[in-house]
């Protein structure tokens, strides 16, 4: 018993490591920015708001800095 689940334990490694990378991948593949909803909400923000709020979340930065720096 105790060697059955030992071997479920080191299956769910690779599954939960398959699941973080297909969610990952579904977040950036989609198309517009996380902040596109918080904009449109308020048509009257300048471009400096909106620049602020990319620095904030880190948006400006390529994908692989992004994921290096956390």
């Amino acid at each position: 018993m105790i060697k059955y689940i030992i071997r479920r334990l080191l299956h769910l490694i690779p599954v939960l490591f398959g699941i973080t990378l297909i969610s990952f991948a579904v977040i950036h593949l989609a198309p517009g920015k996380p902040t596109d909803m918080m904009l449109q909400l308020n048509p009257k923000i300048d471009f400096e708001a909106r620049e602020k709020l990319n620095q904030i979340y880190g948006l400006d930065k390529p994908l692989y800095r992004s994921i290096s720096t956390g």
